[in-house]
């Protein structure tokens, strides 16, 4: 009676201890599928934009953290010449970085700690290491070969932001192009060269209404931000004349 009982017991624990393996496993293969289409969806960016930004990489940083203590680890080749790259590792010195043709862009993502499969398999849940530790952290490494040179992107609030800001100055005007608007609009004081009237404000005319105006700026959207300077001779040669953005 006492040994069907203990095998009873055993077969139980032993049943428990395989469905829980079974769901922790397909739970880190779940995990470990969402980690590396994240890694992949911003080196696909990367690769065609030419720049890691500041607010991609916080884009990474937000939501692997979701699944776990994640670290992260940029490699930066940037082509000196054919087969020749000089490497970076320093974050503050590849993130907003302008990428050209060539260069390479590797991140590795690592979760600092065992999933639960992991200590299933480890035992680590019992409060020991096993000899043979087996390392199935979650791991993601991917490599972006940069595509297409760098430009200079802005997004739309930061078009508003510009414009507000140099409202009265006359040295500099603002030209803002729209898919819907695509021979643009100026911005500035009257007595600036490019601005045949006043127009100091965005957003006080039915152009630039969300749901009409044909000169509307999306915050999101994303703008190719050119500028123009003052050409030599002129007594402002060398600053900043005229601020060229067109929408993407």
């Amino acid at each position: 009676m006492i040994g069907r009982m203990t095998a009873i017991i055993i077969n139980l624990f032993i049943m428990t201890i395989l469905i829980f393996l079974s769901v922790s496993y397909f739970l880190q293969q779940t995990i470990q599928e969402n980690i590396n289409n994240l890694n992949y969806n911003v080196i696909e960016v990367v690769s065609t934009t030419g720049v890691l930004s500041e607010e991609l990489y916080q884009y990474i940083e937000d939501n692997i953290n979701k699944y776990g203590d994640y670290i992260i680890k940029l490699k930066l080749e940037k082509q000196i010449k054919a087969g020749i790259y000089d490497t970076f590792y320093d974050p503050s010195v590849i993130i907003d970085q302008k990428l050209q043709i060539g260069d390479r862009l590797t991140i590795y993502l690592e979760d600092m700690k065992l999933t639960l499969f992991g200590r299933l398999i480890n035992a680590s849940f019992l409060g020991f290491t096993p000899e043979k530790y087996i390392d199935i952290r979650i791991k993601s490494i991917k490599t972006a070969v940069i595509s297409k040179t760098a430009k200079d992107l802005v997004k739309g609030y930061d078009v508003i932001t510009d414009i507000d800001e140099r409202q009265d100055d006359n040295n500099i005007s603002i030209f803002v192009a729209t898919k819907r608007n695509v021979i643009g609009i100026y911005y500035g004081v009257s007595s600036h060269d490019n601005v045949e009237s006043t127009n100091l404000y965005y957003g006080d005319s039915s152009n630039e209404s969300e749901d009409t105006g044909v000169d509307y700026i999306f915050p999101n959207g994303e703008f190719i931000k050119q500028l123009e300077y003052y050409p030599a001779g002129h007594v402002l040669h060398g600053q900043i004349k005229l601020i060229k953005y067109f929408q993407q």
